[in-house]
């Protein structure tokens, strides 16, 4: 539940500061294209290029942030799925990719859920906002 808690508490930081304030952003006016992110609808200028392989990606999202500090490493997703689709998916891909679901929790417009893999950690919280819904993914290394 700790972790739950920080990968909130991390996602809040996030938003309150934004990533020009980070000094750290991946997006480019670029437009290549990585054919492994390509099959998920997501630009490779839009993910960090150390954003981990075994992390799922909505397919038909929209990278609205990404950044990172040190490991650790916030992207925010915008899709037209709904809360339930974008959390069932969550659910399923990183079981899919090997990940541990270690938590989860739901409200009527919010679910988070938090998975392990080996010494990495994922944190997952996906909410409504406007008529999508928005999807925080909060990964680093156990204990950074």
């Amino acid at each position: 539940m700790k972790r739950l808690a920080l990968a909130v508490l991390l996602l809040s930081v996030a938003m309150a500061f934004g990533c020009d304030k980070t000094g750290r952003t991946s997006r480019t006016a670029g437009g290549e294209v990585n054919p492994a992110a390509a099959s998920k609808g997501v630009r490779i200028a839009d993910l960090p290029a150390d954003f981990p392989k075994d992390v799922p990606v909505l397919k038909g999202a929209t990278v609205k942030v990404a950044m990172s500090q040190g490991k650790r490493m916030v992207v925010h997703l915008y899709t037209s799925s709904s809360v339930a689709d974008a959390t069932r998916f969550y659910n399923d891909a990183l079981r899919a990719s090997g990940w541990q679901i270690e938590s989860n929790s739901s409200a009527s417009d919010m679910s988070t859920l938090s998975a392990k893999k080996g010494r990495s950690l994922c944190g997952v919280t996906v909410t409504k906002e406007g008529g999508g819904t928005l999807v925080r993914l909060s990964i680093s290394p156990e204990g950074s």
